[in-house]
């Protein structure tokens, strides 16, 4: 947040709030003769909340009124200030009254009864109903308007203003409709107006009362009078009401603008709020933030809790942004409900019950002050998110160990087995290998795999200079125990010099590695590396059940050169490793091996042809260095007493072009510049001179 708001608001706020501290009471009853079902009550600063145990069934609320009983549900449970809630992984149900709900006994604004029937209907139908009284007192003092934005219903507390002489234009309206009975005024979008009486708002959904020391109005969300309007950028939910009745005139106004909006970037959970509501803060007056307080589940926390949790408040322009972390302490991680693991993936929510408390005055010139509390009650929750374990290669060569992380492992996995090249790896410390696992900040898991190099389950190239590691992840899901499978692969070089083993003198490249099983596919370029493959293009591929050996002829399809001269050149052959069914390259072998130079010619993929040719074998002999091509400036690049090398761009030297049916031909001649020829006997013939 700004300094200045920092310094007047919210961490003064944060550091000098005390927590009402009241102990839940438990009641652990006997349902149908044979369970225990727990049912736990407690009187929070604002509510009644009751935490029933899962009984297979949802259970069903009832309140009691003067012996009437009234269900509590749908419609009449949003207009009542009652709060049903379900979310919790635990299957228990929630449930909250305000201490202004519709059928509670309220003593002078500070002693609140609440007489109820909780209803417990088991799998096989059976049900039972049970009595529950609880008599709550205020344990924080009221402001002079709060603001309530529950799961589903809105509610506002006022004061009622002392009776005065003058009205402004607003109040000179009200006063010429008021009636001998309450009557409520909507101020609609475009100026229009929408007048009724009490009975006529309660029969819309609306719930209005007086107690002995205050007003209270409540509303479901999404009703025909209520405005959905964006201020700085934030979906609001606004109200704007004036409510009037014959007693000196009283006239009492109430604004409703609450933030109602949250979403999910990937990692945290945010919600976002107008620090200044428009309508609760008119134009002209002096607004000065009190406090911002963060909880859960109904119950405040103090900053340091806040800072533990890593949750943020920060203050971007006009609008206050909360980030909760994935994971974070306070909230719930929820597999889908249509299963955990589909097509080997595990599937997962995170929610929370967040609770945002931000407690600010309106100043006025006469030295008065109306403080407000605004309260935002949210369950936040992510879309459902695909956890995908990841591999992180961590292995340095020269330490000749295989280092590997897996990461993105839920709270509720662990790790079973491991195998390597198929082997199986017992979850243990050994002087072989070590498997290690690592607890993350937000809950999720890791683990770290370590293997030498000269481990007997880990393969090696024949050459020795490549060693690589099938790995084979086998999770399952506590306590469902439910599996699901990471596979990943590993390979290092530990040198790039070649070896008499791998490059054989017969101008070939040997690979010889393991059998990749289903899980990868070896290919040369695009192509997969299969027998029809190595038939077309002249490679030798021998295939038993353990390994396979690939020769590759130096001038096969697949190589490229480097580093051609007149007495060798290198031939690099890739052989690439992609996951089976993604195709994603997950490795890469490569063979890199010297070649004796001999007459060749080569055509790079950057368009260069390098030639390296035998001049001086023709009749009469030829001087290398007197040859050129068409282009006469084009003169070898190196020569020896007997070969000249030329390295040329296909499109200089007076290179030719031919095009096929199903190609392009370059073409160029090497030329020998003589001064004088040996006398010879005169004899007219089209054949060379040059044999």
């Amino acid at each position: 947040l700004a300094d200045d708001f920092i310094q007047s608001g919210l961490q003064a706020g944060m550091r000098t709030f005390k927590l009402p501290v009241k102990k839940a009471s438990t009641l652990c009853y006997w349902f149908s003769g044979h369970r225990e079902v727990p049912i736990e009550s407690e009187c929070r600063d604002r509510y009644l909340w009751l935490h029933v145990a899962a009984t297979g069934v949802a259970p069903q609320f009832e309140a009691v009124d003067n012996q009437v009983v009234h269900s509590i549900s749908g419609q009449n449970a949003q207009s009542c200030g009652y709060t049903i809630s379900q979310f919790r992984m635990d299957g228990y149900t929630t449930f909250r009254a305000s201490y202004y709900s519709c059928y509670t006994s309220n003593q002078n604004d500070e002693i609140f009864t609440f007489t109820l029937n909780i209803i417990l209907t088991d799998a096989e139908g059976h049900w039972w109903s049970q009595p529950l009284s609880k008599t709550c007192d205020l344990p924080l003092v009221l402001a002079q308007r709060e603001v309530l934005c529950e799961e589903h219903y809105m509610e506002v507390q006022v004061i009622p203003p002392k009776p005065q002489d003058n009205y402004n234009s607003n109040d000179m309206e009200a006063q010429k409709t008021a009636t001998s009975v309450w009557q409520l005024m909507f101020l609609l979008a475009g100026n229009n107006l929408a007048i009724m009486s009490a009975s006529e708002a309660r029969g819309l959904g609306y719930s209005l009362m007086a107690t002995p020391k205050r007003l209270v109005f409540r509303s479901p969300y999404k009703q025909p009078h209520s405005q959905l309007v964006h201020v700085h950028g934030v979906p609001v939910e606004v109200i704007k009401l004036v409510l009037f009745f014959r007693r000196k005139l009283v006239v009492v106004m109430t604004d409703f603008s609450l933030s109602c909006s949250g979403s999910f970037d990937g990692s945290r959970l945010l919600l976002e709020t107008p620090q200044v509501m428009p309508p609760m803060v008119w134009a002209g007056e002096r607004f000065e933030s009190r406090s911002i307080v963060l909880g859960v589940e109904g119950r405040l926390v103090d900053w340091n809790t806040t800072i533990a949790r890593g949750w943020t408040v920060t203050q971007d322009g006009p609008v206050i942004q909360v980030g909760i972390p994935f994971g974070s302490e306070g909230g719930y991680r929820r597999v889908s409900f249509k299963g955990m693991v589909v097509n080997n993936v595990y599937r997962e929510t995170y929610i929370i019950f967040l609770f945002y408390e931000h407690v600010f005055s309106m100043l006025y010139d006469d030295g008065s002050e109306v403080e407000t509390r605004q309260r935002l009650v949210r369950v936040l929750d992510t879309p459902l998110l695909c956890r995908h374990p990841f591999t992180l290669d961590q292995t340095m060569p020269a330490e000749r160990v295989f280092d590997v992380y897996m990461g993105n492992i839920p709270f509720d996995v662990t790790l079973v087995e491991v195998k390597i090249n198929d082997r199986h790896l017992p979850i243990a410390v050994t002087p072989e290998y070590s498997i290690n696992r690592i607890v993350n900040a937000n809950g999720s898991q890791a683990y770290t795999l370590h293997v030498p190099f000269d481990s007997r389950v880990v393969h090696r190239m024949v050459s020795s200079l490549t060693s690589m590691c099938c790995l084979n992840y086998t999770l399952i899901i506590l306590p469902q125990r439910l599996s699901y499978y990471h596979y990943s692969f590993v390979s290092t070089q530990l040198d790039d010099a070649c070896a008499p083993s791998l490059c054989q003198n017969n101008w070939t490249t040997v690979f010889s590695f393991p059998q990749m099983e289903f899980l990868w596919e070896i290919g040369v370029g695009a192509e997969p590396l299969t027998p029809e493959l190595a038939e077309l293009r002249g490679y030798r591929l021998y295939n038993d059940t353990q390994s396979i050996t690939l020769e590759v002829p130096v001038f096969s399809i697949g190589y490229t050169y480097q580093d051609i001269n007149l007495h060798d050149f290198y031939g690099v052959f890739q052989l690439l490793v992609r996951d089976a069914k993604t195709l994603a390259l997950q490795s890469m072998l490569s063979g890199r091996c010297v070649f004796e130079t001999r007459d060749l010619i080569v055509c790079s993929p950057d368009g260069i042809m390098t030639v390296v040719t035998t001049p001086s074998v023709t009749l009469p002999r030829v001087h290398p260095d007197s040859t050129t091509l068409l282009d006469r400036s084009c003169r070898p690049k190196q020569t020896d007493p007997s070969r000249a090398l030329f390295e040329f761009s296909l499109n200089s030297c007076g290179t030719r072009t031919m095009v096929g049916d199903t190609f392009l031909a370059y073409e160029n001649e090497i030329l020998y510049h003589r001064r004088l020829l040996a006398d010879e006997t005169a004899l007219i013939s089209r054949d060379s001179k040059f044999k």
